[in-house]
């Protein structure tokens, strides 16, 4: 509508502000009808083209859209505590810097300024930096979709490029190695390096098997969970079925890293009887222990029934590298993590001619293209085979 005050033309819009409550933006025109009838078709066209009415007071700063943001569409249930975890902090180091700028007035100059001076002033890494990129450009997504932007911000800034991924693997005689240092050393320590060497597993999802998980009549094992150590301010224990007090974080039970990790495996014949080995100690310390056994069922767990961490599965497999290259410091194995031993297990199915299908199965991505991208140096190596075959062939029939 169009009002008359003070012998000014006003161009008035109704809206409703983020609470869902009734409001209204003036717009001033001047002093000719004519021209705020033209300005008024230009707002409510754009309107229609989805640009936002937000009067400047009822415009959140990026701290308070982000804030509200996480509240309402990442808090667990909604996702998993770890991805709030993550999210929140991210959303923390981004408002250091862009936490008072009205949401309205981010440009891709700000934003290309802020992760100059993450990377510059605070030493922040790339990989990091791109994590907090990320972060933004779904918050801002989530912005346009309740109607506070018309556009994001994020999709014109410069950030900066990837670098190298430090993954190592293993090549098929040194991964056999370390598979039999750690027979040497303990039951979890074989346990830890087979399932991440063998089967591919992360950290948190062999953290996070238990009993009810494996069928051990058909050898199929379903990754339903990660074990994590979260701090869970503010959120509400009871959303978990496993909350162990932890120093002054949790272990928790939660959902995959990603819905395709919620999968089944098949488990090889080696890990089948490191299980049954496991079973037979978990059920001795069961009855030694009695009531103070802590029964939480899981496959990994210390004496009393407790479950290891992730972080205790990092050392584990440091203890095992470092031990084994004391005894072989002329023959060194690679500086490796514990999620390098996923890499082996996809490096070595894919140099013994297994299908990019199957591998990517194996390892629970979402797509074949996810595999292809982190393996492309194998998959180049097993496309110069097909090369050879086919130069053999043709020089068998000269």
């Amino acid at each position: 509508m169009i009002k008359n005050k003070h012998g000014a033309y006003y161009v008035v819009i109704k809206y409703k502000d983020l609470q869902g409550r009734s409001r209204q933006k003036w717009y001033r025109s001047g002093t000719n009808y004519r021209e705020a009838v033209k300005l008024e078709r230009k707002i409510l066209a754009a309107r229609d083209a989805g640009e936002p009415i937000i009067s400047k007071t009822d415009m959140p700063t990026v701290e308070q859209f982000l804030s509200s943001w996480l509240d309402t569409a990442i808090k667990p249930p909604a996702r998993a505590s770890g991805t709030y975890e993550n999210y929140s902090l991210c959303s923390q180091k981004a408002c250091k810097y862009i936490g008072r700028i009205p949401l309205n007035t981010l440009t891709p100059l700000k934003l290309s300024k802020l992760f100059r001076a993450l990377q510059r002033d605070e030493g922040i890494s790339v990989t990091y930096i791109r994590m907090i990129y990320r972060v933004l450009r779904t918050a801002f997504n989530t912005a346009i979709r309740w109607g506070i932007l018309s556009e994001n911000p994020c999709f014109r800034a410069d950030v900066p490029s990837p670098t190298p991924s430090p993954a190592v693997a293993l090549n098929k005689v040194q991964a056999m190695a370390l598979l039999r240092q750690s027979e040497e050393i303990s039951l979890s320590a074989n346990i830890i390096i087979a399932l991440g060497m063998l089967c591919g597993l992360r950290e948190a999802e062999m953290c996070g098997l238990r009993w009810q998980d494996y069928d051990a009549d058909t050898s199929e094992l379903h990754i339903r969970h990660n074990l994590n150590i979260r701090k869970l301010d503010n959120v509400d224990h009871s959303l978990y079925e496993v909350c162990i007090p932890h120093g002054k974080k949790y272990l928790v039970l939660d959902k995959p890293k990603t819905e395709s990790s919620n999968d089944m495996i098949i488990i090889p014949t080696y890990v089948k009887k490191l299980f049954q080995r496991q079973y037979l100690r978990y059920s001795t310390c069961r009855m030694r222990f009695g009531p103070a056994f802590q029964n939480y069922n899981f496959i990994l767990c210390k004496e009393n029934g407790l479950p290891i961490g992730p972080q205790s599965a990092y050392y584990t497999v440091q203890h095992v590298w470092s031990v084994y290259n004391k005894s072989h410091a002329d023959d060194p194995l690679p500086k490796i993590r514990a999620h390098d031993l996923r890499h082996t297990a996809a490096t070595l199915l894919l140099e013994e001619n297994v299908d990019i299908k199957y591998v990517s199965r194996q390892l629970r991505h979402s797509s074949t293209v996810i595999t292809q991208n982190l393996y492309q140096h194998v998959t180049r190596s097993a496309a110069s085979k097909t090369a050879d075959v086919m130069d053999d062939l043709v020089k068998s029939n000269i």
